[in-house]
């Protein structure tokens, strides 16, 4: 599985010239067109969906089964536009239909809130232009692709007064929020190391472009689905559905997707302040456009709870520590993937499972002495979405708000870096870049093609 130095050296150098093409200024103005408003109780909450496939159908499912007022959809992809409107008509029979965003932004000026889940590359164009105008966002997770994009995107929230929720639908969990009580009480200790597994990718990764290009099909605006990303032909089911995260243009690969579930509770519960390094540490074939079928990535965060730093270990493409290190922490479950284990001074978690220094086996933390009688401390909720909503009629302000959700993402989009460029990279939060890696730095802004702006 490990790449040879040349090889990965030269992905490396291939990305940071790919990304010094597209770099940005510096810091800009925020442009506040209308400050957000909020809704009052009871009110339904007028919305406007950016994407109708996919996490878009799954999101518009979770609002209108709520009731709220499905105003307007858009999707370039007329296929899972007209679908959406199908399904929609009995309720919201004149619901407004668009296929440029853009438009939907413009003549929609009575929205309340909008819901952005369409691949990663728009995420941030996509919803700065909708809280610009006073909307409150849903962003489905990650939040954006690049780390300039999330600073932007916490700048743009903070000027606008609105209220922002990533979709790592996890948050609105009970579980979730019983798991984050248990690390804030400190039981385990000092935490000494985190492993994170996960199944994905589940999408083609670890590829080249193809050659030539097909006839763009009818029902869709390819130019629209490429917005800000470099100019490239269409090709038949090699972006367009659920192709794009693997390739760097346009997803963040399986850190991305599940870096910002799997980690959220722990950056949360441990109280997690900033990232201090990022590496690859083992890699299969490097590719100049996508990500690699499979990495472990170590990523050191400072906690504000502890002194020394903490070592957060990443396997994507079905991989998992070596058995002596799943037997030392784990009694070999590490074999399960999606699972994550913390190992603390005074005792190890496994998903939602226990063991203190001393016990013989691990047992459901509900049920381990050490931890069933931890006192709740975090309010529960019916939901990700519907916590949303609330917070748009006055309420608490939600789990996942750009507090949460920005650095969360920062760290995911560093690691994901550091499978693009190899050796350790070393952050500095002061600065905002690496210390010592220029080929790093050149990706922390975003490609923006020429007629298009963020913001």
């Amino acid at each position: 599985m490990d790449l040879s130095r040349r090889e990965f050296i030269g992905a490396g150098a291939f990305a940071a010239a790919a990304g010094m093409c597209g770099s940005l200024g510096g810091a800009q103005p925020v442009t506040v067109i209308r400050k957000a408003r909020m809704r009052k109780a009871g009110d339904k909450i007028r919305m406007g969906f950016i994407g109708a496939g996919g996490r878009g159908d799954a999101n518009l499912h979770e609002f209108f089964n709520l009731g709220e007022c499905i105003q307007a959809i858009c999707d370039v992809d007329l296929n899972h536009l007209n679908g959406a409107k199908r399904w929609l008509q009995e309720k919201w029979p004149n619901v407004h239909c668009y296929q440029d965003w853009r438009e939907m932004l413009d003549k929609e000026q009575d929205l309340d809130a909008v819901v952005v889940s369409i691949p990663d590359h728009m995420h941030a164009i996509c919803a700065i232009a909708a809280m610009e105008r006073g909307f409150h966002v849903y962003v489905e997770k990650p939040l954006v692709r690049t780390w300039w994009e999330a600073e932007r995107f916490r700048d743009v929230a903070k000027a606008c007064g609105v209220v922002t929720q990533m979709g790592n639908n996890g948050n609105g969990s009970d579980g979730q929020r019983r798991s984050i009580e248990i690390l804030q009480s400190g039981v385990f200790g000092d935490i000494r190391e985190i492993h994170v597994t996960t199944d994905r990718p589940i999408w083609p990764q670890g590829l080249d472009r193809p050659q030539g290009s097909d006839v763009v099909p009818p029902n869709l605006d390819w130019d629209m689905w490429l917005g800000v990303a470099p100019v490239r032909p269409f090709k038949s089911g090699v972006y367009h559905g659920f192709k794009w995260r693997g390739w760097f243009d346009f997803g963040t690969g399986a850190l991305g997707d599940i870096g910002c579930h799997a980690m959220s509770f722990f950056w949360r519960g441990l109280d997690m302040r900033e990232t201090l390094s990022v590496e690859t540490i083992k890699t299969t074939q490097t590719f100049s456009e996508t990500y690699p079928c499979a990495t472990t990535v170590k990523i050191l965060v400072r906690s504000a709870k502890q002194k020394d730093p903490i070592a957060i270990y990443w396997y994507d493409g079905n991989t998992a520590p070596d058995p002596e290190t799943s037997r030392r922490l784990s009694n070999g479950r590490f074999e399960r993937m999606g699972g994550t284990t913390i190992v603390g001074e005074k005792g190890i978690w496994w998903n939602g499972q226990v063991k203190m220094n001393g016990d013989e086996k691990f047992v459901r933390h509900q049920n381990n002495p050490a931890t069933r009688d931890i006192p709740q401390s975090i309010p529960r909720v019916r939901g990700h979405h519907w916590e949303f909503a609330e917070a748009v009629r006055g309420g608490a302000r939600p789990f996942s708000d750009y507090d949460h959700s920005v650095p969360l993402t920062e760290m995911v989009l560093l690691g994901a870096i550091s499978q693009r460029v190899p050796g350790r990279l070393v952050w500095n939060q002061a600065k905002g870049q690496f210390d010592n890696s220029e080929a790093a730095n050149a990706l922390l802004r975003p490609h923006v093609r020429h007629g298009w702006t963020i913001g």
